[in-house]
């Protein structure tokens, strides 16, 4: 056997049990309840909101001034050097310097003595964000989360408590399945500059040196990764060598485009530490999910069919899968299996006969594309008529490409419900707000938007 580890499709030809799925949801959700009774959650046009931690690069300090200009009040936790950027900007700050374990009681007192009413997070995940996220249910708090969006690479995902992802959009998709009528197709706005890479981890890159010189001032921040400097700083050495030495990997999309064009399936890896991956599946590492897609692929897929793993450029540094797949190759025989990088993602995944992935958001390229899609974990866009829905040991020969219809549906859902046009961390698109950012209706009206005969507007 090559592989051991359970995903939430088990390639044995049956799911995984009921339980071990219901704890991945309750894992993803991380506590998702209703409004108790009896309760009424402040909203209108005026409200006090608490940005806890923000993005690395410090997007949502412009986001904290365009709320400030529609009238509601911000403040922001101010945990380490980079957050001065808020005060700069003339955004309140609350300082906290202690210790993680006693942020729940510091937070509380917080609400407690100023009044805020919503929380806004980048990450629900991250240490001090999981804290305010159960303590928002508990109160009965307004809580938004954002999020890269799942649209790449020019969107940014807001959802609140009340509206999460995978509960929302999967009702209105079967809603939808049932007759009801299709979303209005969302208009683009123009656009002011093409989404940066490059200029967006300069920029991180920036903010996460700066907070490690400045450490000493807050010996006990914590966040979801590693905040060892020099490590970091060996694995960006080794990503720019690997940049560089895998340029020659380009040859490949002629080969895609070409020959292989429809004998291959494509498999994007995620990064080793994604939440998505950590909180979202049954896969305690990458390399699990890489020996159980091959299993599969070996006592299934059409023999004269290749396996193509594309590494994720933010892992580039920190993670190398190369003998991993090459002995895996080698126990197939050989010529089988390939590991690539630096190839044109859009090539590789039109030419695919379909894309095999836990729940990386390159699944939604690969239906935008047109080709079979399966996940192997919990994804918002894991639907009927979409994705495959039975098992792996069955796509590599059953899967059926989706319905350009559905795909158009699906993304205009998105867009309606949760994705927002733009980035947090660059400004792309001709829209008024310093953030340059066409948020989705829901969280356009409730912060944006007109107040309604009662003085009250409806969360999304």
């Amino acid at each position: 056997m090559l592989s051991d580890s359970p995903s939430f499709r088990q390639g044995s030809g049956t799911f995984v049990d009921a339980e071990t799925v219901q704890t991945g949801i309750a894992a993803f959700e991380s506590g998702v309840g209703e409004v108790p009774s009896g309760k009424k959650r402040r909203t209108g046009k005026s409200r006090k909101i608490l940005i806890v931690q923000g993005d690395w690069e410090a997007g949502m300090s412009r986001l904290a001034l365009d709320l400030t200009d529609a009238g509601h009040e911000v403040g922001k936790v101010f945990f380490c050097a980079p957050d001065i950027i808020y005060r700069i900007r003339g955004i309140r700050t609350h300082l906290y310097r202690s210790p993680l374990a006693d942020f729940d009681t510091w937070l509380r007192e917080l609400v407690d003595r100023e009044g805020y009413d919503t929380f806004f997070l980048y990450n629900h995940y991250r240490p001090y964000n999981q804290i305010a996220w159960n303590l928002a249910e508990e109160l009965d708090l307004g809580c938004y989360v954002f999020e890269l969006g799942l649209i790449r690479p020019n969107c940014v995902m807001v959802f609140s408590r009340q509206n999460f992802p995978i509960k929302a959009i999967s009702q209105a998709w079967k809603d939808l399945l049932e007759g009801g009528p299709p979303p209005e197709p969302v208009e683009t706005p123009g656009e002011l500059c093409q989404v940066s890479t490059p200029a967006k981890l300069v920029v991180f890159c920036a903010n996460f040196v700066f907070s490690r010189i400045t450490s000493p001032l807050f010996p006990h921040f914590v966040d979801q990764r590693d905040m060892n400097l020099w490590k970091h700083f060996k694995h960006g050495m080794i990503h720019l060598w690997r940049f560089i030495e895998r340029a020659h990997d380009s040859e490949y999309d002629r080969l895609f485009a070409g020959e292989m064009s429809g004998n291959y399936y494509a498999v994007p890896l995620q990064v080793h530490s994604d939440t998505q991956i950590l909180k979202c599946s049954n896969f305690k590492t990458v390399e699990q999910f890489i020996k159980q897609v091959v299993a599969s692929f070996q006592r299934h897929a059409p023999q004269d069919t290749k396996l193509v793993f594309k590494v994720h450029p933010m892992d580039r540094g920190y993670k190398d899968y190369t003998d991993l797949i090459a002995g895996l190759n080698h126990r197939l025989g050989g010529d089988r299996l390939l590991y690539v990088d630096r190839v044109h993602l859009p090539t590789l995944l039109e030419h695919s006969r379909g894309v095999v992935n836990i729940n990386s958001s390159v699944g939604i390229s690969g239906l935008v594309h047109l080709v079979p899609v399966i996940t192997l974990g919990l994804a918002v866009y894991d639907q009927p008529e979409l994705t495959y829905q039975g098992e792996l040991d069955d796509f590599w020969k059953r899967a059926n490409s989706p319905k350009p219809v559905r795909v158009s549906q699906f993304i205009n859902m998105l867009l309606q419900h949760n994705q927002g046009r733009g980035t947090l961390s660059q400004r792309c698109f001709d829209v008024p707000g310093r953030c340059r950012i066409k948020w989705p209706p829901p969280f356009q009206n409730e912060f944006f938007g007109h107040l309604d005969g009662d003085g009250d507007s409806e969360e999304g």
